[in-house]
């Protein structure tokens, strides 16, 4: 069942009053769905010329069919890896049919928009001149009616319309629980945001984080570029678990406590930076019998242990835990002697007492902990190094590193699961997996699509038999399974092989 059959047989489950004799009454449907229909004529929304036409597109019917190739493919019979040569709109397609609603993480690193006159071979494109007509810049014979034509909006349209359905279909791959990563780069992260917005729903946007992708570039008008995104998007967010990254074996030197449960380190219980809450003021015993509270203006009326009085201002402020938590954990407390304490005693003096609480390393080895959304270990000359260490330097330009994608991975936690990459490239992602399965012990698959774009007659890659990148993509797998296959000999458990097709139309 295709995309718009399984999106019209659940409007029909839903709202079975606006379908007669098999087709929807756009009138009735309106009336059902009330106050949800919005119909001003003017909203906030993005929009382009050519934008309906990439929806018409990502919802018409593959034409093509993928032709095994099991000549060229490594394990065959086994292998549970996909490389498919071919336009990625019309593979995606193709794959709905066996990975619709199956696929748990999608990676991709589209064309960059870098300003300049934007190409990608889609049969929905209009020419610069029809972009002209249609903006009411040209009349029907192409002649231009101002002087000063605007055309980087046309930079911009083409982008989206090639983005837009790609990322429409790529929505129905995803699992529930499914997530996608985009890279991309200062021109387009602004429209991209909003189209993913559109398609997967503002609710579903999990993050965007910043990436230093190079730190010795001095090129640039005014700032030398150093940086790019990566968007985040759920299928479901309620259905994703809380991102964890690893834990760096160097932050294990921090817990230098010790007692019967294990290493531990402190954190303060007093932080200046809390917002006052009604539960969070309240007296801690300290070992010496004395009493110890946040500054501030109001104080509990008993001098007690855990008294306490709800405050009145951002002047009083508060525990990081509340009152019954502090009640149900006080064998996490930590008292160290200070002359410079922010708390106060009961006659409003210093207290002679900082107050925290353990946290342990065992526990943080366990979790991880929630990976910050700025990336500056993994810039693009880890790339570079990658392709290097494979044997196939200068075969490919501004390939992104296989530990972004391992680091990716290792957020979402999942050992299992189907890892789409539809803009292949060199074809990091299927070493990034390969990789990460052979150090964790985990069951990944990928599927890669790649355009076999040819590479000029001259290049490196070309001298080195790879004609297209798709042939760039399937030697680096290659290489990348040889290579693991001499270091985890034998293990039956890793699936180091790929079955190839290719897109025929």
């Amino acid at each position: 069942m295709c995309s718009v059959d399984r999106s019209i047989s659940i409007l029909k489950d839903a709202f079975p009053d606006a379908f007669a004799e098999g087709r929807i009454d756009v009138d009735v449907l309106r009336q059902l769905l009330g106050y949800l229909v919005d119909d001003r004529p003017e909203r906030y929304r993005l929009t382009w010329n050519g934008k309906g036409r990439a929806r018409d597109v990502a919802q018409a019917p593959p034409v093509g069919e993928l032709r095994p190739c099991p000549e060229e493919s490594v394990d065959w019979d086994t292998t549970q890896n996909l490389l498919i040569e071919g336009d990625n709109l019309e593979v995606l397609k193709l794959l709905l049919d066996g990975y619709g609603g199956r696929v748990k993480m999608i990676y991709i690193d589209p064309p960059y928009n870098t300003g300049n006159a934007f190409t990608y071979r889609d049969h929905f494109r209009d020419s610069v001149a029809g972009y002209l007509q249609l903006t009411g810049q040209a009349n029907a014979d192409g002649r231009r009616l101002r002087a000063d034509a605007e055309i980087s909006g046309r930079y911009h349209t083409d982008w989206l319309n090639m983005m837009y359905p790609r990322l429409d279909l790529a929505r129905s791959l995803l699992r529930e629980d499914g997530v996608i990563f985009i890279s991309i780069g200062d021109n387009e992260v602004a429209n991209l945001r909003i189209i993913c917005d559109e398609l997967f729903g503002e609710e579903n946007c999990l993050g965007c984080v910043a990436r230093v992708a190079k730190k010795t570039s001095n090129k640039g008008a005014y700032f030398a570029p150093s940086k790019d995104y990566v968007l985040v998007y759920a299928r479901r967010a309620e259905c994703v678990a809380p991102f964890m990254d690893a834990v760096d074996p160097a932050y294990a030197s921090r817990f230098t406590g010790r007692d019967d449960r294990g290493r531990y380190a402190t954190v303060g219980l007093y932080q200046a930076a809390l917002d006052p809450r009604p539960n969070q003021r309240y007296w801690i015993a300290c070992p010496d019998g004395s009493l110890a509270i946040p500054p501030g203006e109001v104080f509990p009326d008993e001098a007690v242990d855990g008294a306490q009085v709800k405050p009145r201002s951002r002047r009083d402020r508060v525990w990081r835990w509340s009152r019954t938590s502090y009640l149900a954990r006080k064998h996490l407390l930590v008292f160290k002697k200070s002359t410079r304490s922010p708390l106060l005693t009961p006659d409003k003096s210093p207290s002679k007492w900082n107050v925290y609480t353990k946290y342990y390393l065992e526990d943080r080895l366990n979790d991880g902990i929630r990976p910050r959304d700025y990336l500056d270990d993994i810039t693009n000359d880890l790339g570079t190094a990658a392709l290097k260490s494979l044997g196939m330097d200068d075969f490919f330009e501004f390939a992104k590193p296989p530990e972004l994608v391992r680091r990716l991975m290792q957020w979402l936690g999942d050992r299992d699961g189907i890892y789409l990459d539809f803009f292949a490239g060199s074809g990091t992602t299927a070493q990034a997996v390969l990789e990460q399965n052979a150090e964790d012990g985990g069951n990944r698959r990928f599927v890669l699509v790649q355009l076999p774009e040819p590479c000029p007659r001259d290049s490196v890659a070309a001298q080195g038999g790879c004609h297209t990148i798709a042939d760039i993509c399937r030697e680096r797998v290659r290489r990348v399974i040889v290579r693991l296959r001499d270091q985890h000999v034998p293990d039956a458990t890793l699936d180091l092989g790929y079955r190839l097709f290719k897109l025929r139309g």
